[in-house]
Protein backbone atom coordinates (compact mmCIF):
# COMPACT_ATOMS: atom_id res chain seq x y z
CA UNK A 1 0.00 0.00 0.00
CA UNK A 2 1.35 3.56 -1.01
CA UNK A 3 1.36 6.47 0.84
CA UNK A 4 2.78 9.72 1.42
CA UNK A 5 5.12 10.09 4.10
CA UNK A 6 4.06 13.60 6.33
CA UNK A 7 7.79 15.17 4.86
CA UNK A 8 7.96 17.80 7.98
CA UNK A 9 7.62 14.77 10.08
CA UNK A 10 10.14 12.94 8.87
CA UNK A 11 12.57 15.99 8.48
CA UNK A 12 12.09 16.43 12.52
CA UNK A 13 12.64 13.00 13.04
CA UNK A 14 15.93 13.07 10.81
CA UNK A 15 17.33 16.74 12.85
CA UNK A 16 16.14 14.89 16.29
CA UNK A 17 18.35 11.32 15.47
CA UNK A 18 21.12 13.41 14.04
CA UNK A 19 21.43 15.80 17.47
CA UNK A 20 21.18 12.66 19.53
CA UNK A 21 23.94 10.88 17.31
CA UNK A 22 26.34 13.58 17.00
CA UNK A 23 25.50 16.04 19.90
CA UNK A 24 26.94 18.35 21.44
CA UNK A 25 26.99 19.40 17.95
CA UNK A 26 26.40 22.87 16.02
CA UNK A 27 23.91 24.10 13.71
CA UNK A 28 26.42 23.24 10.59
CA UNK A 29 27.52 19.91 11.73
CA UNK A 30 23.75 18.99 11.87
CA UNK A 31 22.89 20.36 8.67
CA UNK A 32 26.19 18.49 6.82
CA UNK A 33 24.42 14.93 8.52
CA UNK A 34 21.28 15.60 7.21
CA UNK A 35 21.51 16.72 3.91
CA UNK A 36 18.80 19.68 4.75
CA UNK A 37 19.10 23.33 4.03
CA UNK A 38 20.20 25.59 6.85
CA UNK A 39 17.20 27.49 7.21
CA UNK A 40 15.19 24.15 7.50
CA UNK A 41 17.50 22.68 9.79
CA UNK A 42 17.29 25.72 12.28
CA UNK A 43 13.59 26.03 12.37
CA UNK A 44 13.44 22.33 12.85
CA UNK A 45 15.56 22.77 15.88
CA UNK A 46 13.97 25.75 17.52
CA UNK A 47 10.68 23.41 17.15
CA UNK A 48 12.31 20.84 18.78
CA UNK A 49 13.47 22.86 21.28
CA UNK A 50 9.91 24.66 21.92
CA UNK A 51 8.73 21.22 21.87
CA UNK A 52 11.36 20.39 24.93
CA UNK A 53 13.39 17.25 23.18
CA UNK A 54 16.42 19.17 22.00
CA UNK A 55 18.31 22.22 24.26
CA UNK A 56 21.38 24.23 23.20
CA UNK A 57 24.17 25.18 24.94
CA UNK A 58 24.19 29.38 25.76
CA UNK A 59 28.02 29.85 25.56
CA UNK A 60 28.77 27.48 22.20
CA UNK A 61 25.71 27.13 20.50
CA UNK A 62 25.81 23.28 20.44
CA UNK A 63 22.40 21.48 20.31
CA UNK A 64 22.01 18.69 22.50
CA UNK A 65 19.08 15.94 23.21
CA UNK A 66 16.81 16.80 26.07
CA UNK A 67 15.45 14.84 28.75
CA UNK A 68 12.10 14.76 27.09
CA UNK A 69 13.41 12.36 24.66
CA UNK A 70 13.63 9.80 27.02
CA UNK A 71 9.80 9.37 26.91
CA UNK A 72 10.27 8.44 22.96
CA UNK A 73 12.22 5.11 24.10
CA UNK A 74 9.91 4.09 27.31
CA UNK A 75 7.64 0.94 25.83
CA UNK A 76 11.05 0.28 24.11
CA UNK A 77 12.01 -3.42 24.47
CA UNK A 78 14.37 -5.29 22.47
CA UNK A 79 14.33 -8.85 22.67
CA UNK A 80 15.56 -9.79 26.15
CA UNK A 81 16.22 -13.51 25.47
CA UNK A 82 17.73 -13.08 22.33
CA UNK A 83 20.16 -10.02 23.85
CA UNK A 84 20.77 -12.33 27.08
CA UNK A 85 22.25 -14.73 24.52
CA UNK A 86 23.85 -13.05 22.09
CA UNK A 87 25.36 -10.49 24.58
CA UNK A 88 28.32 -12.94 26.29
CA UNK A 89 28.65 -14.89 23.02
CA UNK A 90 29.67 -12.01 21.60
CA UNK A 91 31.77 -10.56 24.35
CA UNK A 92 33.78 -13.87 23.63
CA UNK A 93 33.89 -12.72 20.10
CA UNK A 94 35.40 -9.36 20.66
CA UNK A 95 37.91 -11.01 23.48
CA UNK A 96 39.13 -13.46 20.56
CA UNK A 97 39.32 -11.36 17.19
CA UNK A 98 40.31 -7.71 19.37
CA UNK A 99 37.63 -6.10 17.75
CA UNK A 100 33.95 -4.72 18.42
CA UNK A 101 30.86 -6.20 17.31
CA UNK A 102 27.33 -4.24 17.01
CA UNK A 103 23.78 -6.19 17.38
CA UNK A 104 21.33 -4.58 15.35
CA UNK A 105 17.38 -5.16 14.68
CA UNK A 106 15.44 -3.61 11.38
CA UNK A 107 12.96 -1.22 12.39
CA UNK A 108 10.81 1.36 10.25
CA UNK A 109 13.70 2.03 7.92
CA UNK A 110 17.31 1.54 9.79
CA UNK A 111 19.07 -0.63 11.93
CA UNK A 112 18.65 -0.08 15.34
CA UNK A 113 21.52 -0.81 17.51
CA UNK A 114 20.15 -3.20 20.19
CA UNK A 115 23.64 -4.05 21.78
CA UNK A 116 27.25 -2.82 21.54
CA UNK A 117 30.64 -3.86 23.40
CA UNK A 118 32.36 -0.67 21.38
CA UNK A 119 34.61 1.10 23.93
CA UNK A 120 34.67 4.59 23.99
CA UNK A 121 36.99 6.53 22.38
CA UNK A 122 38.30 3.11 20.11
CA UNK A 123 36.43 4.74 16.49
CA UNK A 124 35.77 7.87 14.69
CA UNK A 125 32.26 6.78 15.29
CA UNK A 126 31.07 5.09 18.66
CA UNK A 127 27.48 3.65 18.01
CA UNK A 128 25.76 3.33 21.53
CA UNK A 129 22.47 1.31 21.68
CA UNK A 130 19.52 3.01 20.32
CA UNK A 131 21.92 4.40 17.16
CA UNK A 132 19.47 3.87 13.91
CA UNK A 133 21.83 3.51 10.98
CA UNK A 134 21.63 2.88 7.30
CA UNK A 135 20.20 -0.42 5.67
CA UNK A 136 22.44 0.23 2.68
CA UNK A 137 25.43 1.48 3.93
CA UNK A 138 25.99 -0.90 6.73
CA UNK A 139 26.58 -4.61 6.71
CA UNK A 140 24.70 -5.38 9.13
CA UNK A 141 21.40 -3.58 7.36
CA UNK A 142 22.86 -5.33 4.06
CA UNK A 143 22.91 -8.93 5.44
CA UNK A 144 19.59 -8.42 6.96
CA UNK A 145 17.70 -7.45 4.00
CA UNK A 146 19.57 -10.17 1.95
CA UNK A 147 18.04 -13.00 4.61
CA UNK A 148 14.75 -11.77 5.50
CA UNK A 149 11.70 -13.52 3.27
CA UNK A 150 10.89 -11.68 -0.22
CA UNK A 151 8.15 -10.26 1.63
CA UNK A 152 9.69 -8.55 4.05
CA UNK A 153 12.43 -7.12 1.74
CA UNK A 154 10.20 -5.82 -0.85
CA UNK A 155 8.37 -3.71 2.52
CA UNK A 156 11.73 -2.45 3.54
CA UNK A 157 12.51 -1.49 0.06
CA UNK A 158 9.29 0.54 -0.45
CA UNK A 159 9.96 2.44 2.91
CA UNK A 160 13.49 3.21 1.91
CA UNK A 161 12.64 4.57 -1.36
CA UNK A 162 9.65 6.73 0.02
CA UNK A 163 11.82 7.65 2.86
CA UNK A 164 13.90 10.22 0.57
CA UNK A 165 17.38 9.01 2.37
CA UNK A 166 20.31 9.82 1.01
CA UNK A 167 21.63 7.17 2.61
CA UNK A 168 19.26 4.66 1.57
CA UNK A 169 19.24 5.39 -2.20
CA UNK A 170 21.06 2.42 -2.98
CA UNK A 171 17.45 0.71 -2.61
CA UNK A 172 16.06 2.22 -5.58
CA UNK A 173 18.13 0.09 -7.95
CA UNK A 174 16.59 -3.01 -7.66
CA UNK A 175 18.68 -4.51 -10.08
CA UNK A 176 21.39 -3.86 -7.87
CA UNK A 177 19.90 -4.73 -5.13
CA UNK A 178 18.58 -7.91 -6.65
CA UNK A 179 22.10 -8.77 -7.02
CA UNK A 180 23.81 -7.49 -4.19
CA UNK A 181 21.09 -9.92 -2.22
CA UNK A 182 22.33 -13.10 -4.34
CA UNK A 183 25.89 -12.31 -3.63
CA UNK A 184 25.32 -12.08 0.46
CA UNK A 185 23.15 -14.82 0.32
CA UNK A 186 25.71 -17.22 -1.36
CA UNK A 187 28.82 -15.92 0.45
CA UNK A 188 26.95 -15.90 3.94
CA UNK A 189 28.20 -12.53 4.98
CA UNK A 190 27.85 -9.00 4.01
CA UNK A 191 30.58 -6.54 3.85
CA UNK A 192 31.25 -3.02 4.80
CA UNK A 193 34.49 -1.94 3.11
CA UNK A 194 34.96 2.25 4.28
CA UNK A 195 31.50 2.74 2.46
CA UNK A 196 29.55 4.40 6.00
CA UNK A 197 32.79 5.26 7.76
CA UNK A 198 35.97 5.61 5.50
CA UNK A 199 37.95 4.46 8.54
CA UNK A 200 36.36 1.31 9.11
CA UNK A 201 35.67 -2.31 7.61
CA UNK A 202 32.97 -4.80 8.90
CA UNK A 203 31.59 -8.02 8.23
CA UNK A 204 28.66 -8.91 9.46
CA UNK A 205 25.88 -12.18 9.43
CA UNK A 206 22.31 -12.92 10.16
CA UNK A 207 20.78 -14.49 12.91
CA UNK A 208 18.20 -16.84 12.20
CA UNK A 209 15.77 -19.04 13.94
CA UNK A 210 12.89 -20.93 12.52
CA UNK A 211 13.70 -19.66 9.37
CA UNK A 212 13.58 -15.95 9.80
CA UNK A 213 16.27 -13.14 10.61
CA UNK A 214 15.68 -11.97 13.45
CA UNK A 215 19.02 -9.62 13.56
CA UNK A 216 22.25 -9.38 12.74
CA UNK A 217 25.72 -8.18 13.86
CA UNK A 218 29.12 -7.59 12.47
CA UNK A 219 32.58 -7.48 13.60
CA UNK A 220 34.17 -4.25 13.38
CA UNK A 221 37.71 -3.35 12.43
CA UNK A 222 40.35 -0.36 11.49
CA UNK A 223 40.98 -0.36 8.19
CA UNK A 224 44.91 0.65 8.04
CA UNK A 225 45.33 -2.01 10.36
CA UNK A 226 43.98 -4.96 9.02
CA UNK A 227 43.66 -5.76 5.23
CA UNK A 228 40.30 -6.48 3.83
CA UNK A 229 41.37 -10.29 2.78
CA UNK A 230 43.00 -10.81 5.69
CA UNK A 231 40.04 -9.67 7.93
CA UNK A 232 37.85 -11.90 5.73
CA UNK A 233 39.89 -15.13 6.46
CA UNK A 234 40.80 -14.67 9.98
CA UNK A 235 37.38 -13.54 11.05
CA UNK A 236 34.68 -14.80 9.46
CA UNK A 237 34.95 -18.86 10.65
CA UNK A 238 35.10 -17.06 14.07
CA UNK A 239 31.46 -14.83 13.49
CA UNK A 240 29.88 -17.32 11.68
CA UNK A 241 31.06 -19.90 14.47
CA UNK A 242 29.13 -17.29 17.36
CA UNK A 243 26.13 -17.19 14.98
CA UNK A 244 25.56 -20.73 14.78
CA UNK A 245 26.52 -20.34 18.50
CA UNK A 246 23.64 -17.93 19.35
CA UNK A 247 20.96 -19.78 17.01
CA UNK A 248 21.65 -22.61 18.77
CA UNK A 249 20.96 -21.61 21.98
CA UNK A 250 18.01 -19.99 20.92
CA UNK A 251 16.78 -22.72 19.09
CA UNK A 252 17.81 -24.96 23.10
CA UNK A 253 15.24 -22.37 24.66
CA UNK A 254 12.44 -22.69 22.62
CA UNK A 255 12.23 -27.00 22.82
Amino acid sequence: MSYAPVTALMRGLKVLEAVNRLGPARLTDIQAATGLPKASTLRVLDTLRHGGYVTVTPDSREYLVAARTLSLSNNYRADEALLAVAAPILQELREATGWPSDLAFYQAGKMVIADTNRRPGSFSVNRKVGTRVSVMLTAIGRVYLSFCSDAERADIIDTLVASDDRDEVGAADHKAVATMVEQIRTRGYAINERESVHTIRAVAVPVLHDGQVLCSFNVIGLAQAVPMADFEKTYIPMIQAARQRIEAALSSRSE
